[in-house]
């Protein structure tokens, strides 16, 4: 069983493959990236304009946040980006519903691949938390985006897995969002924000750890556990079980970002 994330030493390398090898699973477990992506949405509509265009998404994985968005939104050009190369045929199919609708994909690291054009908004779902450099990042989002362009995000605050830190003393160490927000301020106007709490639950702690795995969130170290290693994990676990289950603690948050 692979290692739970840690920030510090992110190697994307990795991260692709554990993402290219959760493809065909993500969709059906990752219910909370679900709910994540139709919150987004749904704040969204409040405040951007519903035709623009361009638009650019940043980890567009198999296409959660996409389906969302071409829901309720119109472009002219739609770029999508990931790790992933194997996902474009995916959201191709979804842009290509779209009538007028020009769709580019880039494959590559968010932090590093070069964006030409100019866009209205960006979308980034589930994304910022394996970014290395938030402000130098944030700095190059805003440098992408038209004068009063919006960056739209969601990511995970800082009791996200908290179950899976107590016990391990190991994951990803997020940013908060209030951390997130003073990183983002120097560059952006807060247009909206939200953080919340979701639990799933599983009926063995076993579950919880193939329950990562299958959506790619155990997708850093490449440190594998012996069974000493799970019989700890599992013995250690049992004191958060209810009468629901064994629960996986989610945390995410979503901001609604307008360039200054």
């Amino acid at each position: 069983m692979n290692d739970i994330a840690i920030k510090q030493t992110i190697d994307k390398t990795l991260l692709q493959k554990r993402f290219c090898q959760a493809t065909s699973t993500y969709d059906q477990h990752a219910l909370v990236q679900q709910n994540m992506a139709k919150k987004l949405v749904s704040m969204a509509l409040n405040i951007l304009p519903k035709q623009q265009e361009t638009a650019l998404e940043l980890g567009c994985g198999t296409g959660l946040l996409t389906k969302e968005i071409h829901k309720h939104f119109s472009y002219k050009k739609y770029t999508a980006n990931d790790l992933v190369c194997k996902v474009e045929n995916k959201i191709k199919n979804i842009i290509a519903s779209k009538q007028n609708c020009q769709f580019q994909f880039i494959q590559g690291d968010a932090e590093h691949i070069t964006i030409e054009d100019k866009q209205d908004v960006i979308w980034s779902g589930a994304t910022i938390q394996w970014i290395q450099d938030l402000e130098a990042f944030f700095f190059k989002i805003s440098q992408t985006l038209k004068p009063g362009g919006y960056f739209i995000l969601s990511s995970f605050d800082t009791d996200n897995f908290k179950e899976i830190k107590t016990l391990t003393g190991k994951g990803i160490e997020y940013l908060s969002m209030q951390e997130v927000i003073l990183k983002a301020s120097r560059f952006f106007t807060i247009k909206d924000q939200l953080s919340w709490y979701e639990k799933l639950y599983f009926n063995s702690p076993l579950n919880v750890l193939k329950h990562m795995r299958l959506t790619g969130v155990n997708a850093i170290s490449s440190t594998r556990w012996n069974k000493s290693d799970l019989e700890n994990f599992t013995n250690g676990y049992q004191i958060y079980k209810t009468n629901k289950g064994f629960p996986l603690t989610y945390n995410p948050f979503i901001l609604i970002l307008q360039k200054q």
